[in-house]
């Protein structure tokens, strides 16, 4: 005969109950999918990082080229302040707008969490100077909310930051209607003209944000 205060052994804990089961799939699920962005924004920094061999210093150029208002630009007057570069070109038809406007976006981003923007740098370098003109960089830049730098001059002062810069350009179609193959990453440099890393075409704007204020 059982004793009045005997526990019945038969029954354990009590079963976890559907919505708590929902929940705990839920949360691993999420836990699980954040993880996975921080890895995978962590490798695409590494592999940004790993580049730096083999790209020089910002301050080791030695260009002289012509902004949009047609004054003579030399590294030196770039020097202290952290530096996005971009190759492209005003005829482009998608890859140069959309990166401009992204490194825009970026700087409204930054500005809204209260960080120091104002000292950003964006350098837009034309790899087809036979067209852009000062005037023709000046009308294109105006477009963007930001302010953009643009670099113009000769063909042999373009293809000599080209190569400096390890940039691929190369002129595609005939007639006056042609375009240009050419390297679509964002060279980033800290304050000190040192290289950081690269953004690359249709990087995740989370992790452009993140590598952007990585300079700041």
């Amino acid at each position: 005969m059982r004793h009045k205060d005997q526990k019945d052994t038969l029954f354990g804990p009590p079963a976890v109950t559907r919505r708590q089961s929902s929940w705990l799939k839920w949360f691993f699920v999420v836990t699980g999918f954040v993880a996975l962005l921080i890895a995978i924004f962590l490798l695409s920094n590494r592999v940004a990082e790993t580049t730096v061999v083999g790209f020089p210093n910002f301050q080791d150029s030695e260009f002289a080229l012509l902004d949009q208002n047609g004054e003579t630009r030399h590294p030196s007057d770039f020097a202290g302040k952290p530096i996005a570069l971009f190759f492209g070109f005003t005829y482009c038809p998608d890859i140069c707008p959309t990166t401009l406007m992204t490194l825009t976006a970026t700087q409204d981003q930054l500005a809204a969490e209260g960080k120091a923007v104002d000292n950003l740098q964006i350098l837009f370098v034309t790899v087809d100077p036979e067209r852009d003109t000062p005037e023709k960089m000046q009308a294109y830049l105006s477009l963007f909310d930001a302010g953009l730098t643009g670099l113009t001059g000769s063909r042999t002062d373009i293809d000599s930051a080209l190569r400096h810069f390890g940039v691929y350009a190369e002129k595609t179609g005939d007639g006056d209607e042609y375009l240009y193959d050419h390297s679509a990453a964002v060279y980033l440099y800290r304050q000190d003209g040192s290289f950081k890393g690269t953004i690359v075409h249709d990087e995740p704007f989370e992790y452009t944000v993140e590598k952007i204020k990585s300079i700041l």
